[in-house]
């Protein structure tokens, strides 16, 4: 068995390809897939090492074993999900194409890391005798490879004619345009758009007689292919400036991916799509490797993992035997809800940190402004110099931290991280519920079961409605769920020590969580808005008849403070500009870190976990397993639900240099 992998989100990459392969052909071919592994680190990882790549191959004769073999051989890790169970696959290498296969197939089984079977929809008598049930089951493992990888690797003669079920190309324009009603027999899995991605295409020679494929050839594919059709860097330029004139001019264009044919548009928009995901994987690990590097990081990294098994009404004592049960059971999905969580902290203190520190020195600027426009005349021409200047200074400050945070996407990484956190903490507690189903392991013996539902996954609650940024987060499910090697998944009831820890820790904890926050942001927006009421209503009533009063009366006096001379009417004057100007910036920072839409979405959440309490029994039997069975499934699916709405909010109000 190879070394599990680290706590980092991969990069899957799906393989699909025919068994015929030409032996004057697999050194071409080696090569070939090589350097696409290669281009792929290069291009779209940034040959970043944290980022481990793993190879969904179902080790068939041919193709599949041929990536196998070469990525292994690069670093890659394999794993290897079967159409049925071991022995019975067997059977389909005995007499196989060419001889040999079988210890060929267990060479390269040996170095899986896991090998998750598909669910048998016959018995293995009707498989041995009935082809059509056969191919089934090479259907759901052609379809388990596109749903859980990033992007499909096909080595094929690029003929679409012969479209039988689990064929290559059959695969291929399942990856390319998604899974058909028909198939999937779920009007939402047919819906989610998750699973289609890039398909990179390696036209390959067959021993078959009347294959069109005469010689190898790689189609155009990753950047060369959106450089092909959006051009390079001088071309976007031009297009992104005549998009401005069309737009100041009040014209619509029309988007340019439209002029092209259905298949070529949505390859474009696939890898397109793939770049961005991509980026957002590489800068996680990146980031979780330099935490892990920190002085304090494993401490911080535990102290996540402690706050999922925290009871706050006793003390805030940790939960030792809750927590050690919960990193026997779901090891891999608390280690890196402790990575996403401890990161989505560290940038939601800079995005605040970003906020706080614009809205002030814009305030600045707009003072110094005030200043200068209001006592420019008892002021000597150094001292206005010296004013304009730090005016000027302050919106120069406002800019670099600005382009800071624009280039650190402090706002962007915060939400996608906060997103994943939230999404892995329903996942460990699922897990714990042994609610979620995952598929048996060959690799460790375990026993089929015939009750695993594919679609009960954490992958599948997640909203399908999403933009690319909450779409990595549902890839992100997909793809470490083959990695799933926890305890006991996927069982026939309930787990009850799953059900005592879930509704200590994540019902009554996420119940006072939500109801702190909501009180507490609620204040905040209420003090803000008081604050900046008092501040108009004190300007408009207090000092406008004050200053009226002044005038009508002649009553003025100055102050001369050295470096310049204010009167009394001056200062007022100058009181009465910056009064409202702060009640607004408090206005504008409320709206933008949406306080108030924040209160209601912990509201609305505080008032579905105390209803979740209420509902669940203290103790689970035969007659309560399956409803509380679902009331849990509903209650993460909402969860999740809820905090892609929480994340629209904040993507709405976008860091911004100057506010209020």
């Amino acid at each position: 068995m190879m070394e599990a992998l680290p706590d980092r989100l991969p990069l899957v990459i799906g393989v699909t390809g025919h068994r015929d392969l030409r032996d004057e052909d697999v050194p071409g071919l080696e090569k070939e897939i090589g350097a696409i592994i290669a281009r792929l680190r290069r291009d779209f990882l940034r040959n970043d090492p944290e980022t481990p790549i793993v190879v969904l191959s179902a080790l068939a004769e041919g193709a599949d074993r041929l990536v196998a073999r070469v990525a292994l051989a690069q670093g890659a890790r394999l794993i290897a999900p079967l159409p049925m169970p071991l022995e019975e696959y067997r059977r389909d290498f005995v007499p196989g194409v060419k001889e040999g296969n079988v210890a060929e197939f267990e060479e390269l089984f040996a170095q899986a890391i896991a090998a998750p079977v598909m669910p048998l929809r016959a018995t293995e008598e009707q498989l041995r005798t009935d082809q059509n049930k056969r191919d089934d089951q090479y259907r759901a493992v052609g379809i388990f490879i596109i749903q859980h990888c990033r992007i499909l690797l096909a080595l094929w003669d690029g003929s679409d004619r012969d479209m039988s079920p689990g064929g290559t190309a059959e695969v291929v324009t399942f990856k390319r345009e998604g899974i058909p009603l028909v198939v999937s027999r779920s009007p939402r899995a047919s819906l989610d758009a998750s699973e289609i991605g890039p398909v990179i295409e390696v036209v390959t020679p067959r021993m078959k007689e009347g294959s069109e494929a005469r010689s190898i050839m790689v189609r155009p594919w990753g950047r060369p292919l959106v450089k092909h059709y959006r051009g390079g860097l001088m071309t976007r330029g031009w297009r992104r400036l005549g998009a401005l004139i069309a737009h100041l001019l009040g014209r619509e264009r029309e988007d340019e991916r439209n002029r092209l044919p259905s298949r070529e548009r949505r390859a474009l928009e696939n890898w397109e799509n793939f770049d961005a995901l991509a980026g957002l994987t590489h800068h996680f690990n990146a980031d979780a490797a330099a935490l892990q590097k920190e002085t304090n990081g494993s401490k911080r990294l535990a102290q996540s993992i402690d706050y999922l098994f925290t009871d706050t009404k006793a003390g805030a004592v940790v939960d030792a035997a809750a927590r050690k049960h919960a990193l026997d059971v779901a090891p891999l999905w608390c280690r890196l809800y402790s990575v996403a969580d401890t990161l989505a902290q560290d940038r939601q203190r800079q995005f605040r940190s970003d906020w706080k520190r614009l809205f002030f020195l814009a305030f600045v600027a707009f003072l110094l402004f005030a200043i200068v426009a209001h006592a420019a005349a008892h002021m000597s021409p150094p001292v206005i110099a010296t004013l304009l200047a730090a005016y000027s200074l302050s919106f120069l400050i406002i800019a670099v931290l600005f382009m800071r945070a624009l280039r650190g996407r402090h706002q962007e990484r915060f939400l996608d991280y906060r997103a994943l956190a939230e999404a892995l903490r329903v996942a460990v507690y699922w897990k714990l519920l042994r609610i979620a189903s995952r598929y048996p392991d060959a690799n460790t013996g375990e026993p089929e079961r015939s009750n695993i539902d594919p679609l009960a996954t954490v992958a599948q609650a997640y909203p399908i409605q999403q933009p690319t940024e909450l779409a990595w987060v549902k890839i992100c499910l997909r793809t470490l769920e083959p990695l799933d090697r926890a305890q006991g998944g996927g069982a026939e009831r309930i787990d009850t020590w799953g059900h005592e820890i879930a509704q200590r820790f994540w019902l009554r904890g996420q119940l006072d969580y939500f109801r702190r926050q909501g009180v507490k942001h609620n204040e905040w927006a209420e003090a803000n808005e008081t604050r900046a009421g008092l501040l108009t209503i004190l300007s408009i009533f207090f000092f406008v008849p004050l200053l009226a009063g002044l005038f009508l009366r002649n009553i003025d006096f100055h102050v001369d403070l050295g470096w310049f001379e204010v009167s009394l009417q001056q200062a007022i004057i100058l009181l009465l500009g910056l009064l409202p100007g702060v009640g607004a910036a408090l206005t504008g920072y409320t709206e933008r870190l949406a306080y108030k839409a924040q209160a209601r979405q912990y509201d609305r959440m505080r008032m579905l976990f105390e209803r979740a309490c209420e509902l669940l029994p203290a103790t689970i039997d035969a007659k309560t397993a399956d409803l509380a069975h679902g009331l849990y499934r509903q209650l993460g699916t909402e969860a999740m639900q809820e905090n892609s709405e929480w994340v629209a909010i904040y993507r709405q109000r976008p860091i911004q240099p100057l506010q209020g």
